[in-house]
């Protein structure tokens, strides 16, 4: 007896997030098709591919029309990244988003670009530096997204909010304003801040 076909273990992820957040809902499901294709023709190293609108097509099943409308819905959604710049052609780079959570309250969202060389040690790092602070540098090469009812104050180096503390979940709601200032989000922020003085660091 013989079986054929075989099992990919190659490098590709899916974020639980987008479901436990309610993101795969808000793309629509042909969104998160293209976006997962996309995914699967990643270069390992960089995370670029160039995918043309039929073949997006022919792997998730849908219209060339629907692949053009998912991929603007996954830009805004910044779960992809378009340069028409570098060949004929667009060149996409899918994105990753880790929402960081008080309770049911998100503080920020933490987006990344996928590039499977290294993605679990940076996601291990970030998770490190969550908790512990970490290297500028690291969130050089992410972006940081206020969640609702927080601004991020340029000028402060810090993410602001006029929401009340009562309003947060209960292990908080007793935390002194220094102690909500030195949270985890605190620390993130801050560094990213940092990180736009280093010279070569994106914006």
């Amino acid at each position: 007896m013989s079986m054929r076909g075989s099992v990919d273990t190659s490098f590709q992820t899916m974020q639980r997030d987008l479901f436990n957040s309610g993101m795969a809902a808000h793309i629509g499901m042909n969104a998160f098709g293209v976006w997962l294709a996309i995914k699967n023709h990643a270069d390992y190293n960089t995370g670029e591919c160039w995918p043309g609108m039929r073949r997006l097509a022919e792997l998730t099943g849908i219209g060339s029309s629907s692949v053009q409308r998912a991929i603007k819905t996954l830009i805004e959604a910044k779960l992809l990244r378009v340069d028409p710049s570098k060949r004929k052609g667009n060149t996409y780079v899918a994105r990753e988003r880790i929402d960081i959570r008080l309770g049911n309250r998100v503080l920020c969202t933490v987006v990344l670009d996928y590039v499977p060389r290294g993605l679990k040690k940076r996601l291990e790092e970030i998770e490190q530096g969550l908790t512990e602070g970490g290297k500028p540098e690291l969130w050089a090469q992410v972006e940081i997204i206020p969640g609702p009812g927080f601004v991020w104050d340029e000028k402060a180096g810090m993410l602001q909010t006029k929401i009340h503390a009562n309003e947060f979940p209960e292990a908080i709601a007793d935390a002194s304003e220094a102690q909500l200032q030195s949270t985890i989000v605190q620390r993130v922020l801050a560094m990213k801040s940092k990180a736009k003085a280093i010279p070569g660091s994106p914006d």
